[in-house]
């Protein structure tokens, strides 16, 4: 069982189990009292029906001869913010695997986990079954400012660290040599705006996880305009789970969502930000 939780709080949770191919269902428990998204598989990534089981925070699966049965869904039941602090609180019948935010620090942790290792700078923990909570924080985001100027005929490069206010771009302050003196100056107010190189996406902001750039790279390798439905058989995505996906990029500014005929088609927006 894992549980990779992602910077805006909501967490995929993936369990694996094996199966008795005698056996037509099996019940299975979610570590969430709300789900979305809810998908489950057999052991050759074949789609499985299932029901709720009168509340208890179970569902079934009807497994029709499946040896392994995968559920995964989404659900932001399990982490809650304060100040810069998160926390995630679950409880688990198996050993889980956690998975934080790239980057992140990590506070306080309830008991003694099995492992603590980094994966691709993700905290990643291995845990008992159990009662846990964890809390962390994700890092500060600076930016760096670079001035060159040409004082009689000598160059003088001049880098400077600044705190981003703002939002992305920000503003940055640094300080310039100019005749022995020190001037203190407002060099430029950046507008950052997302730009294209071959291959993919250019430089992503932390609000976008790993599957909202995959999503975006496949869009822009079909020239910048699909279909929902594309999108949804590039990534064997369920359609609600598709379309929750979309409608956070178009609310974080990447895409366009338009309606043609009975479809929708997801556009990138290649200069957020300049009004164009």
């Amino acid at each position: 069982m894992s549980l990779r939780v992602y910077p805006d709080g909501y967490a995929l949770v993936t369990q694996s189990l094996v199966v008795d191919p005698k056996s037509t269902s099996i019940q299975v428990p979610l570590i969430a009292v709300s789900v979305s998204a809810l998908v489950a598989t057999d052991q050759n990534g074949s789609p499985l029906s299932y029901g709720s089981s009168n509340g208890s925070g179970n569902i079934t699966v009807y497994t029709l001869g499946a040896t392994g049965v995968t559920v995964r869904y989404d659900t932001d039941n399990l982490t809650s913010k304060q100040g810069t602090v998160w926390t995630v609180a679950f409880t688990s019948e198996f050993n889980l695997t956690l998975i934080l935010p790239q980057s992140s620090t990590v506070g306080s942790v309830s008991g003694t986990p099995y492992s603590i290792n980094e994966t691709n700078t993700s905290p990643e923990m291995s845990l008992s079954p159990g009662n846990w909570k964890v809390s962390y924080e994700e890092p500060l985001v600076l930016s760096t400012s670079t001035a060159t100027g040409t004082t009689g005929g000598t160059t003088t490069t001049t880098t400077s660290p600044g705190g981003t206010l703002g939002g992305a771009g920000g503003v940055s302050y640094v300080e310039l040599a100019e005749g022995g003196g020190l001037i203190v100056g407002l060099v430029a107010i950046v507008l950052v705006f997302r730009w294209w190189r071959k291959g993919g996406i250019g430089p992503v902001s932390k609000d976008l996880r790993p599957d909202d750039v995959q999503v975006l790279n496949f869009i822009q390798e079909k020239g910048g305009k699909v279909l929902e439905p594309e999108i949804r058989m590039r990534f064997a995505l369920p359609k609600t789970s598709a379309w929750r996906q979309i409608k956070r990029l178009e609310r974080l500014g990447y895409v366009k969502v338009t309606k043609i005929g009975s479809q929708n088609q997801i556009e990138i927006l290649r200069e957020r930000g300049t009004g164009t």
